[in-house]
């Protein structure tokens, strides 16, 4: 099995929110939940899987150091690119053989999400492996670290389909629907916020 000291933690912080802001000002991975930024309920989560955690965004660089090594959200591109612009990013900086990914706005992730996509990418040799529960969710990711310039390259050719990428890279699918409910509950909007603050974030 691999071990959690050779995954590097990896949490996509830069998107715009325009779902909560129109604008693009919102940066939701600092916005409350619970007392407590949606950024730190992930890291939470996130941390006894992973090795080592980083940041990637592209705004507040001070306030996400708090929880993890920053790195600016922009792959050497420019603008914003999308969530596969900030996972190339960091894993430039990964010193670890494989990255454990996850967007902010998912303050439940499963306790086991880490071990069941690591088992899945040792039993079938593949590169990487995302979940899948009522919906797809491709960047609850574990990939190789070496994938970096496959990605890069996928970048620079002007491609930003997330599910692209990962088909054109060999990743797994695994089935996550036997997961507690609240495992893969997304916060797009202020709604959706309002709604995870009657979620028990004991499961």
């Amino acid at each position: 099995m691999i071990a959690a000291h050779d995954i590097s933690g990896i949490v996509l912080a830069g998107g715009q929110a325009r779902r909560f802001d129109l604008s693009g000002r919102v940066d939701k991975g600092l916005l409350p939940l619970a007392g407590q930024p949606l950024v730190q309920h992930v890291v939470r989560r996130l941390r006894p899987q992973v090795g080592s955690i980083l940041i990637s965004a592209n705004r507040n660089p001070e306030q996400y150091a708090h929880w993890g090594r920053v790195v600016p959200d922009e792959a050497g591109l420019g603008g914003f690119l999308g969530p596969l612009a900030g996972l190339a990013s960091a894993l430039e900086q990964v010193d670890t053989p494989w990255a454990l990914s996850c967007p902010v706005d998912l303050p439940f992730l499963p306790a086991d999400l880490g071990r069941r996509l690591a088992q899945a990418v040792q039993e079938h040799g593949a590169p990487m492996a995302y979940a899948q529960a009522e919906r797809t969710h491709p960047l609850c990711l574990l990939l190789r670290a070496d994938q970096a310039a496959s990605l890069k390259k996928y970048l620079l050719s002007g491609e930003r389909r997330v599910m692209g990428w990962l088909h054109a890279a060999g990743a797994l699918e695994v089935d996550f629907r036997d997961a507690p409910a609240p495992s893969f509950f997304n916060i797009n909007t202020p709604q959706d916020l309002e709604a995870a603050h009657s979620i028990d974030f004991i499961f």
